[in-house]
């Protein structure tokens, strides 16, 4: 699939692959969102149309990982996302050959990313397994420069950017301290032996602590400090902001960046050899860019001083753009094992356009932030719970009340410790805001604090919504609805003539992206395609947490088709759309039910709220939902005081099974379940004269839920996390 990938943008890089430097430069410099989008696009358009020879788990590749990564977040954009996803599922999620060499374990970073966002536990498996072991060894090697050491050890200054933010990383998505204590062991051990205090830069390795330039000053490689320096926000966006070792990191970049300052040439690069900068001509870019990346996050996080510090990186931006061909090759950067004094505008690589990509999204960062007002809230986790993705909700008149300024569209949110942009919605009624939601990363019992933003120009991207909520009238009027764990739709108008019912339908999805305009488009979905398949059969049946009556004699009528929809909200964190139904009779009493549903990222359970209007008699009329049954003697149900779940019979053709549930975690006196009519029923009210509301949902053993046990322990989990502490902002 990655190769497809690199066929589209291939297509959308078509210029020839050799175009020379142009003075005026063939890109702009200004400082704006389109400037830089149309520079950065360009760059990382060509690199993935051109890829290099590397392993995509080797070094070189991983630090470019590390900036289309920083790419895909600034624009949104879908198609890095998932080029970058078939990378790690081209390599299978796996850290390089040599599990103690810190080069192989940079691409790590790129499945802690993809996990933050999918909660795969197959994404972290192999570099959990690799970074334990390694954090646990006793690492009592001397670091001299022998015996192939920095297979061992960080011996090196580059692989303080490969390493440590792996290791912080994974720290955000476990919560595990093993991964910091590592972190923090083995960083100052490193630091302690090539860390000149004088010139406040790194030593490539202890080989270098006796060589000299052309001009007798020591030998400090730009590309090995631009390791460093750009490691260092890398790993500082994953360690807590109340973390004891914080302000160690914090006091070498700040060192690091007041030298650095200082050694920047007039044409806004920083040459091969820092300290010599007359021995080496070439405006160089790797370093230039990991430098200008590195000044920038500072500038944003508050660490380095605006004033002081933005005419550098504005500089370092402008010489970086300039080495920029027509075509988006980044010239320029220095080849592995190339001579450092002849780098030429037709030499690139691909760490160097990871450097690039990283500064530019620093730079749009700071576009956007760019006179804005904004206001501080702190929010704690109070639970041993680890939290990813966690749905932050904030009542809109307390955002208005911390920040006046605000408005729906203007708000924006950001996480002062990655200093990245957050996803959030505000949720209305009848067109007035009620509530702000955002995503937040938290592990247990941290505090961390988040900043409320009304901006005043460009707005950030948001990541791509995982929601969709729509009728779709080209396949019968179904109405279809799914997150990133599953997948539903309802019977329309058009099926009503075909004596279909109102009885909820499931798609069983194995990936996280969006799969319904798909898979009505291609009509494949009904054997596994790779991304799931409807395995699901409702027929005149509740279905999948359907609603039905009881009527006075215990007779099920189920609801019909629904009549009309409306979609009030389709994502990026919450969909919610309403439904009304057409009248039905049950005894005496004619009923119509409007049903308003809603789903958000993170769980296999939507949720349900019907009310009724009722003419005629309805005593004794109870509502139910309920789970169809397939016909075994002893079916697999599980129910708790809040839940059932059911898990069906295998599929035939090995496709796996299904697990269905339905929740009222709400009800005091606890769930209630009943098997007739072929269901588990679920009483709902003992009348029809106040709403009522009810969860449920369904799970695949392809996804995630591999048997009975995993799906009831899900649906438990899912429900009650978030109740165990829940979040709190101040």
């Amino acid at each position: 699939m990655k190769h497809l990938f690199i066929a589209i943008f291939a297509l959308a890089s078509s210029i020839a692959c050799r175009a020379e430097l142009t003075d005026p430069p063939a890109f702009s410099d200004s400082v704006d969102r389109e400037a830089i989008l149309k520079v950065t696009n360009a760059v990382a358009d060509w690199q993935i149309a051109n890829p290099s020879k590397h392993k995509d788990w080797d070094w070189t590749d991983a630090a470019l990982w590390t900036g289309l990564i920083a790419h895909a977040d600034s624009t949104g954009d879908v198609r890095y996302y998932n080029y970058l996803r078939d990378v790690a599922q081209d390599i299978d999620y796996k850290l390089g050959p040599r599990h103690g060499f810190g080069d192989d374990h940079c691409v790590g970073q790129l499945y802690g990313w993809l996990y933050l966002q999918d909660q795969k536990p197959y994404q972290l498996d192999h570099a959990r397994e690799i970074m334990s072991q390694f954090s646990r060894r006793a690492h009592d090697e001397p670091l001299t420069w022998r015996n192939r050491v920095q297979l061992r050890e960080w011996a090196w200054c580059d692989a303080l950017y490969m390493s440590p933010p792996t290791l912080t990383m994974l720290y955000q998505c476990t919560g595990d301290e093993l991964y910091l204590n590592a972190l923090d062991r083995l960083y100052k051990k490193t630091t302690d032996y090539l860390f000149d205090t004088e010139e406040s830069l790194y030593w490539r390795d202890q080989s270098y602590f006796e060589k000299r330039e052309a001009n007798g000053e020591k030998m400090f490689w730009a590309r090995g400090n631009g390791w460093v320096f750009a490691g260092l926000p890398n790993l500082l966006s994953y360690i807590p902001e109340d973390h004891s070792s914080r302000a160690y990191y914090v006091d070498i970049f700040v060192k690091m960046a007041k030298r650095l300052k200082d050694l920047q040439l007039e044409d806004g690069s920083w040459r091969a050899s820092l300290l010599d900068p007359e021995s080496y001509p070439s405006p160089e870019s790797s370093g230039t860019a990991f430098f200008t990346y590195g000044m920038l996050w500072g500038i944003n996080q508050g660490i380095l001083d605006y004033e002081t510090y933005y005419p550098v990186a504005i500089k370092g931006w402008q010489r970086l753009v300039r080495n920029v061909h027509p075509n988006g090759m980044l010239g320029f950067v220095q080849p592995i094992g190339a001579d450092p004094r002849k780098v030429t505008a037709d030499q690139t690589e691909v760490y160097g356009v990871g450097g690039f990509l990283q500064a530019g999204h620093e730079l749009l960062k700071l576009v956007i932030l760019k006179g804005s007002e904004r206001a501080s809230i702190k929010v704690t986790n109070p639970s041993h719970v680890n939290r990813i993705g966690n749905i932050v909700e904030m009542d809109w008149s307390e955002v208005k009340t911390k920040l006046p300024t605000a408005a729906p569209d203007n708000i924006a949110v950001r996480d002062t410790v990655s200093g990245n942009f957050r996803t959030i919605q505000v949720l209305s009624t009848q067109g007035n805001p009620t509530t702000l939601l955002f995503t937040a990363n938290l592990t247990p019992h941290e505090t961390r604090t988040f900043e409320l933003i009304a901006l005043k120009g460009a707005q950030p991207a948001q990541q791509p919504s995982r929601l969709t909520a729509r009728a779709v009238p080209e396949r019968k009027d179904d109405f279809a609805w799914e997150n990133d764990r599953a997948a539903f739709r309802l019977y329309g108008p058009a099926l009503a003539v075909e004596n279909a019912r109102g009885g909820v339908d499931a798609w069983m999805k194995s990936v996280r992206y969006p799969i319904v305009d798909k898979w009505y488009k291609e009509d494949n979905y009904h054997s596994d395609n790779g991304e799931g398949m409807d395995a699901y059969k409702v027929g005149d049946s509740l279905g999948c947490g359907g609603l039905g009556y009881l009527d006075k004699d215990g007779k099920l009528v189920t609801s019909p088709v629904y009549d009309e929809a409306r979609v009030i909200a389709e994502g990026p964190l919450q969909l919610e759309f309403e439904l009304t139904y057409p009248q039905v009779k049950v005894n005496g009493a004619n009923i119509v039910e409007t049903r308003r549903v809603t789903m958000r990222p993170g769980t296999n359970l939507f949720t349900v709220t019907s009310t009724f209007e009722v003419d005629g008699e309805a005593a004794g009329i109870t509502p139910v939902a309920g789970l169809l049954l397939r016909g075994e003697k002893k079916p697999s149900i599980r129910t708790t005081h809040s839940f059932v779940t059911y898990w069906e019979p295998p599929l035939p053709d090995d496709q796996g099974t299904t697990g269905v549930a339905i929740a009222t975690p709400n009800t005091e006196s606890g769930i209630t379940v009943n098997r007739a009519h072929g269901h588990l029923l679920v009483p709902l009210a003992n009348s029809l004269d106040k709403p009522v509301t009810w969860m449920a949902g369904a799970a695949w053993s392809k996804a995630g839920f591999p048997d009975a046990e995993a799906w009831g322990l899900g649906v438990e989990s899912q429900l009650h996390t978030s109740k165990i502490a829940p979040i709190t902002i101040k």
